[in-house]
């Protein structure tokens, strides 16, 4: 086995495992997966040289690295859309408490609606100060 194949192979592990853990909620493990992700990408980037020139032969081990490299290619879309459904439902949540924050901020008091009730503040009295 080659040392791409052998990145290619533990990164394959790696994704399993991330997408594994969104779809469990596990986000946590998705945070301590990344830097090791992020490194297996680097070394197989510094790689491509070597995995380029395998790939022009017409050998078994030319159609085994393809396959791995299909096999990966799947893998990186799908964990690319879960993390991107992942930032999209964070964003759609940062929205929602920033609405809510400023619904119940000190800007005024606020319907059910969402619009702002109108300020019914009795008017100050006057005193008759000359008896």
């Amino acid at each position: 086995m080659t040392a791409a194949s052998l990145i290619i192979e533990r990164l394959t592990r790696v994704l399993h495992d991330e997408i594994a853990a969104i779809g469990a909620g596990q986000l946590e493990t998705v945070r301590e997966l990344y830097p090791e992700k992020l490194s297996l990408y680097e070394e197989l980037e510094a790689q491509t040289e070597h995995v380029e020139r395998q790939l022009q032969s017409a050998t078994p081990e030319a159609q085994e690295l393809r396959a791995s490299l299909e096999v990966l290619h799947g893998l990186i879309r799908k964990d690319h859309a879960l993390l991107q459904q992942l930032t999209n439902a964070t964003e759609r949540v940062v929205k929602e408490l920033n609405r809510i924050r400023d619904r119940h901020g000190l800007g005024g008091i606020y319907e059910a609606s969402g619009s702002l009730r109108p300020q019914v503040v009795a008017r100050p009295q006057q005193v008759d100060e000359t008896i």
